[in-house]
This record gives structure tokens, C-alpha cells and sequence, in this order.
């Protein structure tokens, strides 16, 4: 069962919220958590350098694919060979960083969900513990409710 605990808030009256008990587990859940929320950075970090790094690689790639030959002289068509070898050579570091981009990615991918997956088994664990606790307090409040009931019922003896 759920504690609720009101609260003043001003001129509407009384407000309710749930407020659930401590537990020893509360602290390492709060780190758990933000490593999680580290790991999730990092993903988010990878994911943007691995599409800037898809954006490069397109670029370089249309660049490479240009046609810009034209009738000139045999000194021209040679450096136009020599552009279009760099182009190239510049496709292929573009493919290399999309690469090493995508290892980088799927390692952020695999810590953060080794990460989340710890957070969320914690987070199970203290809900359990949570909901041991409000049984324990509500078979106390109930033992103390029945000794009140049996106190009213009893006879005084006087």
C-alpha cells in the first residue's frame, strides 16, 4: 500500500502526494542513475559524429563523382587527374572515420545498455523493497488498529 502525505497548498486546500520511504538502496540507484545518464551523453555523442561523419563521406563522395574535365591543355587534364586522385584518397579516410565512427557508436551502444540495464534492476530492487516496507508498516498499523478496537470494546471495570 502507498503512503500519501498531504501537503498545504495555499488557498485550494489540502494536496496529496505519494512519497515513498527511504531505503540503503537509494544512493546507489541515484549513481546507477547517472551513469546511465552519462552513457546516454556519450550514445547521443556517437550518434552525432557518426552522421556527421555519413554527411562527410557523401560529400566527398559527390565531390569525387563531379565531372569537371574540359577541353584544355594535356598540363590541365593532369592536374584535373591528380584533383580527382585526392578526391578519391579523401573518400576513403571519409570511409575509415564512417568506420571507426560506427565502432565507437556500437561500443557507446553496448555500455549504455549495460548501463540502463543495471539502473533498471536496481530501480526493481528498491521497488520490492519499497513495497515490503509498506506491507510491514500497514500489518503494523492494522495490529495497532485491532488492540484499539479491542480497547474500545472492552468493559470497563470499574
Amino acid at each position: 500500500m502507498e503512503r500519501w502525505v498531504s501537503l498545504k497548498s495555499g488557498a485550494n486546500g489540502d494536496e496529496e502526494i505519494y512519497v515513498p520511504p527511504k531505503t540503503r538502496l537509494d544512493p546507489v540507484v541515484r549513481l546507477k542513475e547517472q551513469r546511465e545518464q552519462l552513457s546516454l551523453r556519450a550514445l547521443a555523442d556517437s550518434t552525432r559524429q557518426l552522421n556527421a561523419a555519413h554527411d562527410h563521406l557523401a560529400q566527398t563522395r559527390a565531390r569525387a563523382a563531379a565531372d569537371v574535365r574540359r577541353s584544355a591543355q594535356a598540363a590541365d587534364w593532369l592536374l584535373t587527374e591528380l584533383s580527382h586522385t585526392r578526391a578519391l584518397s579523401d573518400v576513403r579516410h571519409a570511409e575509415q572515420a564512417v568506420h571507426s565512427a560506427t565502432a565507437v557508436s556500437t561500443a557507446s551502444r553496448d555500455k549504455y545498455k549495460d548501463a540502463h540495464a543495471g539502473a533498471e534492476a536496481l530501480r526493481k530492487l528498491t521497488a520490492l523493497r519499497i513495497d515490503e516496507i509498506n506491507q510491514k508498516r500497514d500489518l503494523v498499523e492494522r495490529k495497532e488498529m485491532d488492540e484499539f478496537s479491542m480497547l474500545r470494546r472492552r468493559p470497563e471495570a470499574a
